[in-house]
This record gives C-alpha cells, sequence and structure tokens, in this order.
C-alpha cells in the first residue's frame, strides 16, 4: 500500500449535464455518472438501461474476489487459521450472529445484548441486508462484508445531489431578492438581509437553476458526488490486532490506501479508504467459467449473450475499484448495532433531511432511485423519463413508474373478465 500512490489516481470522464452520481466501488463507474449525469438534463439515450442493467448484473462478479483476497490477507496476518465466510440476507440474521459471538461479554454488550433478546421489535426487525459475515474456527468474529443495497445507495447519492442543487437555488434566491427594490425603511430592519426570500423568489430561483441544468451551463463535478462505501469491510479484534491488520496493508501489492479517519463519539472506529487493483482480466474470466448466466433473464438480458458482453465489461473497466475498510473492535461493533449509534437509526435521521428538500433536490432524489431500481428490473429500454428534474409531482407519480418497471401496470382494483360487460351495462 502506497498513501497517494499516482497509479491508483482516478479518470474522470466529460460529463454534459447537471452531475449525477460517482460510486468509487465499481469498476464502470465513469459509465454510470455519464448516464446519471445525462438523466438529470432529461437526455436520455436508447441504450441506458442497458448499460445501468449490466452495471448492477455484473459488478459484484468483477470485484468479490478481490474482496476476499483482502479479508482473507488481512485476518489471516493476525489469525493464521481457517476462516469461514456466511451469507445473510436479513440484518436479524447478522445481529444473531453477533449476539452468539459474545463468549465472555464486558457488562455494556451483555446489557445491550439481554435489551435485545427482550425487546427484538425495537431493533427495526426484518430489515433486508447483503452481508457476509467471516468468522474463525473459534467462533470469534473476525470481519463483516456489506455491500449497500439499491435504496441506500439512492438515499446516499440524493443526499449529495439535493444538496449541491438546494445550496445552488439558495445562491440564486438570494442574489434575486437582494436585486429587488425595498420598502423605504427596509434598511434599517434588523436582520433584514439574513431573511428567507420570498416563497415566489424561491420559485423564480428553481426555474432559472433548471434552465441552467436544460442548457448545460450548470455542471457538476463527480468528486463532491463521490460514494464511497459501496462497498464496506468491517475488520473486528483487540487494538492490537486491527495495528497489525493496518499495518499488513503496507505489504500488499494490489492495495494503495488514500485516506484515514479516526472516529471517537457514538460510534468509535478507524475509517481507511483503500484502492483494490483487479488481478488480470483472464484471471477474472477464468472464476467466471461455466457460470449459468440465466439469474440475468429477470433483468431483461439476453443469457446467451452475456458471456460475451461480460467479457467485454472487464476488459472496457476500470482496473481499480474503491472499498471503505473499518477498523472496530466487538463491544464497538455491538454498541453500533444494538446500542446509541445503531445503524438503522442513522438511517433515518438521514432521511428526515429530504423532507426539507426544495423541488429540484426532491425530483433529482426520486430520478436517482427510478434508475437504481430499472438495474434490477426486467426492463432495460425507457423512451422517456416519467420525472424531470424541473416537473412537480408527488411521490404517488414516483411510485407508480417504478411499478411499471416490473412489466405490468399496476391495478389495486380488480374485476374477473367475465365480469366486465355486466358492469359497462351499468
Amino acid at each position: 500500500m502506497v498513501a497517494g500512490d499516482p497509479s491508483a489516481s482516478i479518470a474522470y470522464t466529460s460529463c454534459s449535464g447537471t452531475g449525477g452520481m460517482y460510486l468509487s466501488g465499481l469498476t464502470h463507474r465513469d459509465r454510470l455518472f455519464d448516464v446519471a449525469s445525462r438523466w438529470l438534463a432529461d437526455d436520455p439515450r436508447p441504450d441506458d438501461g442497458r448499460i445501468v442493467t449490466e452495471i448492477f448484473a455484473f459488478e459484484r462478479a468483477v470485484t468479490a474476489p478481490s474482496v476476499r483476497r483482502l479479508v482473507g490477507d488481512l485476518c489471516r496476518s493476525v489469525w493464521p487459521e481457517e476462516l469461514y465466510l456466511e451469507r445473510f440476507i436479513s440484518k436479524d440474521q447478522v445481529r444473531e450472529a453477533i449476539a452468539a459471538a459474545a463468549a465472555h461479554p464486558s457488562a455494556r454488550v451483555a446489557e445491550l445484548i439481554d435489551w435485545y433478546r427482550q425487546l427484538p421489535e425495537e431493533f427495526f426487525p426484518r430489515t433486508p441486508v447483503q452481508m457476509s459475515l467471516v468468522t474463525r474456527r473459534t467462533g470469534r468474529l473476525a470481519a463483516l462484508v456489506r455491500r449497500k443495497r439499491m435504496r441506500r445507495i439512492a438515499d446516499k447519492v440524493s443526499r449529495l445531489v439535493a444538496a449541491r442543487l438546494t445550496g445552488e437555488v439558495a445562491t440564486v434566491a438570494r442574489t434575486l431578492a437582494s436585486s429587488r427594490p425595498r420598502h423605504r425603511g427596509a434598511e434599517e430592519m434588523p436582520g433584514n438581509d439574513r431573511a428567507a426570500p420570498p416563497a415566489g423568489v424561491i420559485g423564480a430561483a428553481e426555474r432559472l437553476v433548471a434552465d441552467r441544468i436544460r442548457s448545460g451551463r450548470l455542471v457538476l463535478e463527480p468528486e463532491p458526488q463521490r460514494v464511497d462505501d459501496v462497498i464496506g469491510v468491517k475488520l473486528i479484534g483487540r487494538e492490537e490486532e486491527l495495528a497489525r491488520m493496518e499495518a499488513k496493508l503496507d505489504e500488499l501489492e494490489y492495495t494503495w490506501a488514500f485516506h484515514r479517519e479516526v472516529r471517537d463519539g457514538p460510534y468509535v472506529g478507524t475509517h481507511i479508504l483503500v484502492d483494490l487493483e483487479l488481478p488480470p482480466v483472464e484471471d477474472i474470466f477464468a472464476t467466471m467459467d461455466g457460470i449459468d448466466w440465466r439469474f440475468a433473464h429477470g433483468r431483461g438480458l439476453d443469457p446467451s449473450a452475456l458471456e460475451s458482453t461480460f467479457r467485454d465489461y472487464v476488459a472496457t473497466g476500470s482496473r481499480t475499484f474503491q472499498v471503505e475498510l473499518i477498523l472496530t473492535t466487538f463491544e464497538d461493533l455491538v454498541e453500533s448495532e444494538f446500542g446509541r449509534c445503531i445503524h438503522e437509526q442513522r438511517i433515518l435521521d438521514q432521511r428526515s433531511v429530504a423532507s426539507e428538500f426544495d423541488r429540484l433536490a426532491t425530483n433529482a432524489s426520486w430520478l436517482i432511485e427510478y434508475m437504481l431500481r430499472l438495474a434490477i428490473s426486467p426492463t432495460v429500454t425507457i423512451h422517456e423519463l416519467p420525472i424531470k428534474l424541473w416537473g412537480r409531482y408527488i411521490r404517488d407519480t414516483v411510485a407508480h413508474a417504478i411499478d411499471l418497471l416490473d412489466g405490468d401496470k399496476p391495478s389495486e382494483w380488480l374485476v374477473p373478465d367475465e365480469h366486465l360487460e355486466d358492469l359497462l351495462s351499468l
């Protein structure tokens, strides 16, 4: 690992439009950013749906072996023994595994797990996840590996884009308000310059910003829209063990560390952004040799063509991708899952911010959500985006557009066909 190694730097494409999402955990992050940028400017292209679908169909196959290699190398640097990996799709399963691993709990850990046992409905049960747990031969937890679900990616990207657009609208609104004629004596009103612009000025500012987006004069660069924790690895151990694993990063020739942050407060842990270099292309092809591609049929892709498509995808992608590595003790892990900094509560707190978004920011949030839902739906072709950044919608409109991605027109009230004629004769 070489901090700031230039060979691991990320090359950004030049994109027109307002700017979209930059997911550093993907090898085709530039292509996704380009599509999102054009969609926010209402400029979709015929193959955009296929591109987005392929990205989320292929990425795990490309990057997962490198993530497993990283986890294995770091864990075995401290515990040279066999490791066991188990996949989970529910947070309930994860919490049960964490509770079961508390062999000799501290007083605080015992208190939290006892609370969990008594009141499981207080702990956001049935929350879906895509997570793997790595355990040692003794049954102790060694690591957790998590990929963000589509909804969580949409949440985070939406907040980043919305924050920029909200700030842009506020800046334009202040400029418009300051240019309006003032009534006599207004200058003497205390705090007058700090007063919020009138609703009419906000509306005019939104229209001006929307016009800049449509014309391509407002462009968001990739860097502020980065999401660096699409793939997260959490290593669990004692302080001295975590220090040894962090030191091991310096010896791995396929890693570069870019940013290290020690967080101390409600949630404690050392966060390191790590770039991983992929193995040779032929090694990736060998890993996927003989795979049954029929799993992708439900996403609207042709299984018979996916082997050749996958080869082209791997060959044209970036050679690096980013992982968020977190070093934490078992006690701090329990605190994040059962205690004062429980993860789901942080999600709720973050989503509550969305209620403060202005119209453009809210539409951006919904458009990103629509794109990511399309990626896991049977639909791969769309002719028109159902949401424009400058439009006026209610949540029902967005939900209906997302439902249509499954291929059938949703209906809440159904009547058997044989009775339709009787109804129409009334």
